[in-house]
C-alpha cells in the first residue's frame, strides 16, 4: 500500500513509499524476523574458523545456504534457485557459539539468487518499522557500484535505521557504498589473501562463495574486518606459520603474514566444544548437497567420525 500524508492542497511521499530505481533494479521489502532464514529450510554453515566481531562483542555474522529441495550443487555448479546469504545479527555479547534466538536484531543482509539469467545481489537493512528493506539487481562490477551510490543515498535519506545524527549516518552511507563491490570480492576461484591490508583473506570456491568450501578444511586464515578475533583464547586452535616460524607476541608469522588457524576437531569433540560440534553437523549436511563428493568433504567427515 502506498502511503500519503497530505500537507496544505498537496501531497508528498513518505518514508514507506517505495523508491524509484533504476528498471534493472528492485526494491524489496520483507519482515525483520531475525529466525526467517530457520524457518525457511537454510542450513547455517559453521565453518573452522569464526567470523570477527565488534568491540562490544555483540555483531554476530551467520551464512545460510539452500539449494532447492531434490537438487545437488557441485564445484562450480550452483542449481537455479540456489541462495546463499550473509546475515549480521546484533545479539548476545561474547557469545560466538549461540544460537540465533527470536530476540536478536538483524543488522544486514548481503543475498546471492541463482537463476537461469545469472545471479542476483540484494542488500537489506532494517528500517526501524518492523521490517528489512533494500535493493535487489542482477550482480556484476558496474551494477554493483550503481547500486552501492543508491544505497548510500537510502541511508542519507533515512530509509534504514541508523542511530547517531547526521554524521554517523553520513558514516554509514560512505561504509555501505564501499564494501557493495560484490563481485570483486566475490570473484570466481577468488585465491587466499593473507596480506594485513586484504579485507577478507580467505579464498573463494568456483562459485565466488568464501564458506561453502570452508566448512570442508580444518584451517583458515583469521579474518579481521571486524576488531575482535571471536577464536581467541579457544584451547581447539592453533596459530599455523609456515615453518612455524611464530611470532606470537605480534600474533604475526616470520614473513610478515597473519598466521591460520587450525582447529582440532577430536579434541573438540572429545571436549564437547560447541564450535566443533556445530562445524561436524555442518560438514555432514552440507556433503548431502554435494554432488560429486570431493575428496576433502570425504576427508572432513572422515575426520569428524575419528574420536
Amino acid at each position: 500500500m502506498v502511503l500519503l500524508a497530505c500537507l496544505g492542497a498537496g501531497c508528498r511521499r513518505t518514508a514507506h513509499d517505495p523508491p524509484v530505481v533504476p528498471h534493472d533494479m528492485s526494491w524489496v521489502t520483507t519482515s525483520d524476523d531475525p529466525l526467517q532464514w530457520q524457518r525457511d529450510g537454510f542450513l547455517e554453515l559453521t565453518t573452522p574458523v569464526r567470523a570477527p566481531t565488534t568491540e562490544d562483542g555483540t555483531a554476530h555474522i551467520v551464512v545460510v545456504f539452500k539449494v532447492p529441495s531434490g537438487q545437488l550443487f557441485s564445484e562450480g555448479y550452483m542449481p537455479i534457485g540456489t541462495t546463499a546469504a550473509r546475515v549480521e545479527y546484533a545479539g548476545p555479547a561474547h557469545a560466538p557459539d549461540a544460537a540465533v534466538d527470536r530476540w536478536w536484531r538483524v543488522l544486514d543482509v548481503r543475498q546471492f539468487d541463482w537463476s537461469a539469467d545469472g545471479i542476483d545481489c540484494t542488500v537489506l537493512r532494517p528500517d526501524g518499522d518492523g521490517r528489512l528493506v533494500g535493493l535487489r539487481w542482477r550482480c556484476g562490477q558496474h551494477a554493483d557500484a550503481r547500486a552501492g551510490e543508491l544505497l548510500a543515498a537510502f541511508m542519507r535519506e533515512g530509509r534504514f535505521d541508523a542511530p547517531g545524527g547526521t554524521e554517523r549516518r553520513e558514516r554509514s552511507a560512505h561504509r555501505i557504498q564501499l564494501v557493495n563491490d560484490c563481485r570483486t570480492c566475490h570473484q570466481f576461484s577468488r585465491p587466499e589473501d593473507r596480506r594485513v591490508t586484504a579485507l577478507v583473506q580467505r579464498g573463494t570456491d568456483a562459485a565466488g562463495l568464501f564458506s561453502v568450501a570452508a566448512v570442508f578444511r580444518s584451517e583458515d586464515p583469521v579474518e579481521r574486518y571486524r576488531p575482535i578475533d571471536t577464536n581467541a583464547n579457544d584451547p581447539t586452535m592453533t596459530p599455523i606459520c609456515p615453518g612455524n616460524e611464530i611470532d606470537v607476541s605480534a600474533a604475526r608469522c616470520r614473513d610478515g603474514l597473519r598466521p591460520r588457524l587450525r582447529v582440532d576437531i577430536a579434541r573438540g569433540l572429545r571436549d564437547g566444544a560447541r564450535h566443533v560440534i556445530q562445524l561436524c553437523e555442518t560438514r555432514r549436511q552440507l556433503a548431502a548437497w554435494l554432488a560429486p563428493s570431493s575428496r576433502a568433504a570425504e576427508q572432513a567427515l572422515a575426520e569428524c567420525a575419528a574420536r
